[in-house]
């Protein structure tokens, strides 16, 4: 018998947290001195505090949800832009399709900038405003699409400000001090666990055995939580596309 891996990246902040806290609950259980993990599992514990306090900066960060908020209002707007550019494709007006093949060319050359990273997609948010302001700007007016390209304009200019005034927060930054303290706790926890193999294997002991058995359990449902959130995500933007 084996521990089943599990890939720690792929997690969200939250999940992450929660499958380190459920794997501290089994061990408590069955108790670390019984396990014979003492000392692994106590600095294991120092790594998982760790974690906790700056998970719980970026949480109590004001500017996180709003930053989030922002991001799916100019989501929404870039959707809504492309959605009436689409309609304006097969409109009754010769003059309104001709500026919406137009303006094809734009987009097609951009993608799908909703599901580019936070800083890709502002980067780009701008650089698709600046051509719609110039070159396009004839082809947006006649497609009756200045007003979506505002939106999407104001979003993402909300978006940049409310990104730097978080970073101006603090000279260290919760969300990269949580990545290295998630990286601490994975490594102690892949320290516990070849521990605890390396005991089931040489000792043999039916409290290591039923321990695995449990921890098996719990890293499969976290596999197929993921999964389901995973492509609950895909689909979604097949959706959107």
């Amino acid at each position: 018998m084996k521990v089943q891996a599990i890939y720690f990246s792929s997690m969200r902040n939250d999940e992450h947290f929660q499958f380190h806290t459920e794997f501290i609950e089994l061990v408590n259980r069955s108790s670390a001195a019984n396990l014979k993990v003492e000392a692994l599992f106590e600095a294991y514990l120092q790594f998982y505090r760790r974690a906790d306090e700056a998970l719980k900066k970026i949480n109590k960060s004001v500017l996180t949800e709003e930053i989030q908020k922002a991001d799916k209002r100019r989501d929404k707007a870039f959707r809504g832009l492309l959605k009436q550019h689409r309609a304006c494709l097969i409109h009754f007006q010769p003059e309104v399709q001709q500026a919406a093949q137009k303006l094809s060319i734009l987009f097609n050359t951009y993608g799908n900038l909703a599901r580019k990273s936070l800083n890709e997609q502002t980067s780009a948010v701008y650089n698709l405003m600046q051509e719609l302001r110039g070159t396009y700007a004839d082809a947006l007016l006649n497609a009756n699409l200045r007003e979506w390209a505002d939106e999407l304009e104001t979003a993402n200019a909300v978006f940049i400000e409310l990104y730097r005034e978080r970073q101006d927060e603090t000279t260290q930054k919760p969300d990269l001090i949580l990545s290295q303290e998630r990286k601490n706790v994975d490594t102690a926890y892949r320290q516990l666990i070849q521990c605890l193999s390396a005991l089931l294997l040489m000792e043999g002991t039916q409290l290591h055995a039923d321990f695995i058995r449990s921890l098996n359990t719990l890293i499969a449902k976290y596999k197929t939580l993921m999964a389901q959130r995973i492509g609950k995500a895909k689909a979604k933007r097949r959706r959107a596309s």
